[in-house]
C-alpha cells in the first residue's frame, strides 16, 4: 500500500531578505522529507527568488498589498481563487515563518489540521497564535533570523541536521544580460568589483549619499576597486546623487528585475550598503559585504555567515526597529563615519582579493 505524501506549505510572503533567509528551512525540509510536496506562498512580486527551485514543487503568489489598496470585484475573485487553491492543496502542515495577523488567517484557511507557528514570544503579532495550533520553542533574543525560522522544524518531532544553504536561481536570460553589460563595460571587469547600494527598505535605515561617494572614491584610489552604482525601484536619484559627488570613475547599474540583479551580483568582489534586500541576496551568493546600521540589529537580520562586517555605533535607542526615528536624529545611522566603514573594508579585503592600484 502506498503511503500519501506529505504536503507541506511555507506561508513566508516577504520582505525580499526575509524570504532569502526562509531558503534554508526549504532545503531542510526537502532534505527530511525528500518524497513530500513542498509549496510556499509570497507575495507577487517575490516569486522570481522561487521560481525554479529544486526544493519547491509549487510556487503560491498572492498580493496582500495590492487587495489592501484595491478593494473592488476583482480583488475578492482573485481572494476566492485562492481559498479554493488552499483549500483544494490539502496540506497537512503549514509553516508561518512570518507571525503576522494576516499569515495566521492564511493558514487558517488552508483547512490543514497542523499549523505552525513561532511561540507566542517569537512573534511580531502576538494573536497570530489563535489561528496556529502547533506553537514551537521559545527562542531566546539574540539569534539570527536564520535559526528563528529552522527552530519552528522542532514541532515535527523529528532531529533534522540544518542545511544552511541558499539557493538561488538565476534564470538563462538574467544571466544573458548580466553578461552582455559585463561586455559592455570591459574597464569595469579589469579590476575587482565592489557594489555600492545606498537603498533600504525605510528612512531611518538610510546612510548619508555624501559619505557612500567619499567612501566609493577612497575604495578606488586607495584599494583599486571598480565601482558599481546598483539601485532598487525608486533608487535611481540616490545613485545619481552619489555619482554627481564622486571624484574617481564608477558604472551605474542598469535597471534589473530581482534574477537579474542576482545575476549581477555573482560578479562582485565586494558589496558596501545598508540593511536591504540586495545586501542578503550577495551574502547569499557568499559575496562579502560590508553594511551600515542603526534602527535594525545585524545579530538578528545581518549577513548571514562568515566573511561580513557589520557597522554601527551601539545608543541607548539602537536597535528601535523604527521606521520613523522616536527622537527626530537619526543620530544612530549619523555617528557611522566613512572612516568606520572604511576599516571594515579592509579587514576583509586582503582575505578575499589581491588588488593593485594603477598610478
Amino acid at each position: 500500500m502506498n503511503t500519501p505524501k506529505r504536503k507541506f506549505l511555507i506561508v513566508k510572503l516577504s520582505s525580499l531578505g526575509d524570504v532569502v533567509y526562509a531558503l534554508p528551512f526549504l532545503r531542510t525540509l526537502r532534505a527530511g522529507y525528500p518524497n513530500a510536496y513542498i509549496a510556499w506562498m509570497v507575495e507577487e512580486r517575490y516569486r522570481e527568488l522561487l521560481n525554479g527551485n529544486p526544493d519547491l514543487d509549487e510556487v503560491i503568489p498572492v498580493r496582500l498589498k495590492h487587495w489592501r489598496k484595491h478593494w473592488n470585484g476583482k480583488t475578492l475573485r482573485e481572494i476566492s481563487a485562492t481559498r479554493r487553491l488552499l483549500k483544494k492543496r490539502g496540506f497537512d502542515w503549514t509553516f508561518d515563518l512570518q507571525g503576522l495577523i494576516k499569515t495566521g488567517i492564511l493558514a487558517r484557511l488552508t483547512g490543514a489540521p497542523n499549523r505552525a507557528a513561532f511561540h507566542r514570544n517569537n512573534c511580531r503579532e502576538k494573536i497570530n497564535t489563535w489561528f496556529n495550533n502547533r506553537q514551537s520553542e521559545y527562542v531566546a533574543p539574540g539569534g539570527h533570523v536564520v535559526d528563528l525560522y529552522l527552530s519552528q522544524l522542532s514541532v515535527l518531532g523529528n532531529t533534522f541536521q540544518p542545511k544552511q544553504e541558499f539557493p538561488l536561481i538565476v534564470s538563462a536570460e538574467a544571466e544573458r544580460k548580466a553578461e552582455i553589460f559585463m561586455k559592455e563595460n570591459p574597464d569595469l571587469t579589469a579590476r575587482p568589483i565592489a557594489a555600492v547600494n545606498p537603498g533600504a527598505g525605510f528612512p531611518t535605515k538610510l546612510w548619508s549619499l555624501e559619505r557612500f561617494a567619499q567612501l566609493a572614491d577612497r575604495m578606488t584610489g586607495e584599494l583599486g576597486f571598480s565601482i558599481l552604482l546598483t539601485w532598487g525601484p525608486g533608487e535611481e536619484k540616490m545613485v545619481k546623487q552619489i555619482a554627481d559627488t564622486m571624484r574617481q570613475r564608477y558604472w551605474m547599474a542598469p535597471p534589473t528585475t530581482i534574477s537579474e540583479s542576482i545575476a549581477l551580483y555573482k560578479q562582485l568582489t565586494l558589496f558596501v550598503g545598508c540593511d536591504s534586500g540586495p545586501l542578503h541576496l550577495c551574502a547569499a551568493l557568499g559575496v562579502p559585504t560590508v553594511s551600515v546600521w542603526g534602527p535594525t540589529h545585524p545579530a538578528r537580520n545581518g549577513a548571514y555567515g562568515a566573511g561580513h562586517q557589520a557597522v554601527y555605533h551601539e545608543l541607548p535607542c539602537s536597535f528601535c526597529w523604527k521606521r520613523k526615528c522616536p527622537i527626530g536624529t537619526h543620530e544612530c545611522m549619523d555617528r557611522v563615519t566613512g572612516e568606520d566603514v572604511y576599516r571594515a573594508i579592509k579587514t576583509i579585503v586582503p582575505e578575499n582579493v589581491r588588488m593593485t592600484v594603477t598610478p
